[in-house]
Formats: C-alpha cells, sequence, structure tokens
C-alpha cells in the first residue's frame, strides 16, 4: 500500500550515505537466512516494517480525522430546539456549553416530558371511564359478581393520571390494593376514583357488589358437616363421649383420620438410595483393587530383600520363598504373604515351580511382580550365577523407586490440604474483617 513512500524512507534515512547499519540486526538476519542475499533482507525487512507503520499512523489519522467531524458535528443544537418525549417516555438530560463574551460554561438541562393538553387529558379521562371495568375487575367477570381480589393501582401504564382510590364499605372491598373479603357474605361498594396529572384532577364513581364464591360439592359438604358436628357437641356437652355424626343428607359417613402418607416418596428415595449403593459397590471394587496394587507394590522392595539375604545365605529360591511366606509377621496389612502362601501351597500340591512362579506374578498384576518371576524361572531353567547379584541390583532400584514413589505422594497429599488451609484462611480473614469494620470487639 505504502511501497514508494517505504522505499524512499528506507533510501533517504536507513541506507543514507554515511549512516552505520545495526550490527546486531545484520547478525540477526545473518543467523536467519544464511542462504539468501543479506543486503536483499535487510531491504525487504525495512520496506515491510515501515509500511505497517505508515498503516498504522494512516489508519490513526483518518480515525481521529472521523471522530473530530463528528465532534464538530455534535456540537451543533438543533435550530429548531429539543423535542420531548411523550408523557410516558423519560426525562432527557441534555449537557451543553454555553458560550458568550469569550467564556465557556457548562450546563446541565433536564428536559421535562411533554404536558399534555385539557383536551387531551379529557380524552384520556373518558377512555378511563369506558375501560375502568376491565382494568380493575382482575379475575373476576364483572363487577356486579366480584369475589376475588380487585385490580387497585396507584398508576396504570396505559393513562398519564396517578390514582388514589377510595371504598364506601372498606370490610367488603379495601382501597389499598382492592383485596375483597367474602366472608360477610354478599353486599354493594362504591368505590371513588380519584386521578390527577399536574392541574388537571377528576373522580369517578364505580359500583361493586360482592357475591360468595361458587363452593364445590367438597366444601359444601365440609361445610354442612362442621355445622352438624357444633350442633352434636352442644348436644353431647355432658356426656363422656362423643360420637360423630353418622349420615349426611341421608348418606352414611365413613370417618378416618387425616394421616399423609408418604409410602411414595419413601419407596421412591430407597430405589435411589439401592441405585447409589450399587453403583458404589462398584467403585468400591475398583477401589480395593487399586489399594491391594498400592500395598504390593509398597512389598516389593521388602521381598526382594529378603530373597536376596536368604538366597544368598544359600538357600534354594523355593525354601527362600516358602520361608518368607510363612515368616509372615502377625497382625501384617501387607497382602503379598497371602499370595505367596497361596503359590507355596500350590507347589505342594505338585504344580511345576516355574508355572507356579508365572501364574504368582499374574495374579499380582504388577509388572515389577512379573519380571521378579521371570528371573527365578530362568534361575531355574537355565542356572545364573549372577542370580544373587541381580536380585540385590533390582532390590536397590526398587527402594529408590519407592523414595521417589513417597515424596511424589507427599506433594499430593500437600496440595490436597491446600484448599482446605484457604478456606480456613478466609474463615479467619472474616472472623477478623467484620468486627474491624463494624466496630464490634469480640
Amino acid at each position: 500500500m505504502f511501497e514508494k513512500t517505504s522505499e524512499i524512507i528506507y533510501r533517504h534515512f536507513i541506507c543514507a550515505p554515511g549512516r552505520k547499519a545495526d550490527g546486531a540486526l545484520i547478525k540477526k538476519l545473518a543467523y536467519l537466512y544464511p542462504a539468501s542475499d543479506l543486503k536483499e533482507v535487510h531491504r525487504n525487512f525495512y520496506l515491510k516494517r515501515i509500511g505497517m507503520t505508515l498503516t498504522a499512523v494512516s489508519a490513526g489519522c483518518l480515525l481521529a480525522l472521523f471522530m473530530k467531524l463528528s465532534v464538530l458535528t455534535g456540537k451543533q443544537v438543533p435550530e429548531d430546539g429539543f423535542e420531548r418525549d411523550e408523557w410516558n417516555g423519560r426525562k432527557q438530560t441534555i449537557e451543553l456549553y454555553a458560550i458568550s463574551q469569550g467564556e465557556r460554561a457548562e450546563v446541565d438541562i433536564g428536559l421535562e416530558t411533554r404536558l399534555l393538553s385539557e383536551e387531551e387529558l379529557d380524552a384520556y379521562s373518558d377512555a378511563f371511564l369506558s375501560g375502568a371495568e376491565d382494568l380493575i375487575r382482575g379475575d373476576n367477570p364483572d363487577l356486579m359478581h366480584v369475589s376475588s381480589d380487585l385490580v387497585l393501582c396507584e398508576k396504570y401504564e396505559e393513562y398519564p393520571f396517578r390514582f388514589s382510590w377510595r371504598s364506601s364499605d372498606s370490610s367488603l372491598v379495601s382501597a389499598f390494593g382492592g383485596r375483597v373479603d367474602t366472608g360477610r357474605g354478599e353486599g354493594d361498594a362504591v368505590l371513588t376514583a380519584r386521578y390527577t396529572c399536574g392541574d388537571y384532577e377528576r373522580t369517578a364513581e364505580i359500583p361493586v357488589h360482592i357475591i360468595r364464591p361458587d363452593k364445590s360439592p367438597a366444601e359444601q359438604m365440609a361445610e354442612s358437616i362442621n355445622e352438624d358436628v357444633s350442633e352434636s357437641q352442644i348436644r353431647q356437652r355432658g356426656e363422656k363421649f362423643w360420637k360423630l355424626p353418622e349420615e349426611y343428607e341421608g348418606s352414611d359417613i365413613r370417618w378416618e383420620y387425616r394421616v399423609e402418607d408418604n409410602s411414595s416418596l419413601i419407596l421412591g428415595l430407597f430405589l435411589f438410595v439401592s441405585v447409589i449403593i450399587y453403583m458404589a459397590s462398584l467403585n468400591d471394587l475398583d477401589r480395593r483393587a487399586r489399594d491391594k496394587k498400592e500395598n504390593l507394590k509398597r512389598s516389593y522392595p521388602k521381598i526382594l530383600r529378603q530373597l536376596s539375604l536368604y538366597v544368598g545365605a544359600g538357600m534354594t529360591v523355593r525354601s527362600a520363598f516358602s520361608k518368607i511366606a510363612e515368616d509372615a509377621p502377625d497382625g501384617t496389612d501387607e497382602e503379598i504373604y497371602e499370595e505367596m502362601r497361596y503359590a507355596c501351597h500350590e507347589m505342594k500340591q505338585g504344580f511345576g515351580e516355574a508355572d507356579v512362579y508365572e501364574r504368582f506374578g499374574k495374579r499380582t498384576g504388577l509388572p515389577e511382580y512379573i519380571k521378579l518371576c521371570g528371573m527365578l524361572s530362568g534361575n531355574l531353567k537355565r542356572g545364573n550365577p549372577a542370580f544373587i547379584a541381580r536380585l540385590r541390583e533390582e532390590a536397590g532400584i526398587a527402594m529408590r523407586e519407592r523414595v521417589l514413589d513417597s515424596r511424589k505422594k507427599g506433594e499430593e497429599a500437600q496440595t490436597k490440604l491446600l484448599a482446605p488451609m484457604m478456606m480456613m484462611l478466609a474463615v479467619v480473614m472474616v472472623m477478623i474483617m467484620i468486627p474491624a469494620m463494624t466496630g464490634i470487639k469480640i
């Protein structure tokens, strides 16, 4: 885009006669492009660099110019004045500069909404009077059959007025929120609506008729039985035992205690718990398998040391293996001894020693024991004068790995403890900061 301009700048400023080249830049370009013409690489590098700079500067100049034009255009105040929002709009805030006699003053103007004319307010008043019933009846079919609360508000979105209400009988219908009380039975009331907008004020009277809400058969039955129960209690007040009414409108009544039935909830809860237990049992099995592998892995260096000790003392591999299994410490939680005892039992049953070692390694499922059993089997088949040395070497390697594994687990434990420690720190900080901020001493 600015190839020619970049070329001119490069030739007259970067490579001007007598100007020394940047040695560090030359070395970097030579390292990056060893097979290219260094002079051409240097030229292309600067042309690209200058072109990008010119593009950014040009874009900044254009953007600044557009913003300047926008500011200059935005300073112009409309000659016809400002248009007000309608009565249901919002008050506008206009920030202006007033410039006169060489001075500039900041002026904030709050432009109110348009004030309606009396003819317009009369039109809104007529619309309210014609639609008042639909506006306030709520869930009732009409104002002559009112059994639920009315909608008496201070402000309705459709009208510019502010309303205040009065009721001729507050025990039937309240002027505050339109709450209707049907407990006193049917009755008539007159609602007086006073609505204003500025200096404009009107009143309207709206008659309403309160009725009892329709009752369901169950509600009617409950009301009738409650009356019978009250009368029965009065009649039998002097008797030691009181009997419930036995009939309702000629039909027998069967009485039951109202007991909450949670059997379905309990069944669903226990089904859910059963599924959780079933899934947890599978997870527990996996956890136990992992724990056993960890247990066997921890015992590996110890078993290797004992084997190398006994075999080095002149015992055969089978005798050393059996002695280790038999001399297991009482109450130990190391599961390797149980696996070794099982292997010794197989050898007593007549299984081949090499096969027993192989099955022993596969049962553990760990590559360490599989490797050890391979060494034991290989020594039985071919013999190996360096067998004891290999055992001792393997024991040393296993011990070093165990130390490293222990360090790793220690670091993991520290990481797991970090979250509880941060939570405790947050609690302590809250306990310190709240009294300090509220001025309460602990």
